[in-house]
């Protein structure tokens, strides 16, 4: 009977949450982001590194406006309860501004480290992407 009851436990949480396993294994970290293009004034198209699509899942972005500044970050949830696959979903995503990018430093986006002898893109580049 007290298994019957565990199971049936187990079952309405992957019909509710996704899953049978503590939360305490799930880690939101932010992540790296690429500019691919400004759409409008006001709507920039980036693409998160989501990551391990076995692991990792996009969770939510943010966007923070000054007079100077937009800082955009991508979170994305980690759960590794096993061994994640080794590729990198990247995942294509919209964000509106309240104003105009214009001038504003576009901050956030956690560039990966260039190498030597080669300049800091900055948030600011576009990197298409298909």
């Amino acid at each position: 009977m007290k298994l019957r009851a565990i199971a049936a436990g187990c079952f309405a949480m992957l019909l509710t949450a996704g899953g049978c396993s503590s939360d305490a294994q799930r880690t939101v970290a932010p992540v790296h982001w690429d500019l691919n293009a400004i759409i409008e004034p006001t709507t920039l198209r980036i693409s998160g590194y989501i990551g391990s699509s076995s692991c990792s899942a996009f969770d939510s972005f943010k966007v923070v406006e000054t007079d100077d500044q937009v800082e955009i970050t991508v979170l994305v949830s980690s759960k590794q309860s096993g061994p994640c696959t080794m590729d990198m979903r990247i995942e294509s995503i919209d964000v509106v501004l309240s104003a105009p990018l214009g001038q504003r430093e576009l901050t956030g986006c956690l560039p990966f480290e260039s190498r030597p002898g080669e300049p800091d893109l900055g948030c600011r580049t576009i990197i298409p992407y298909p």
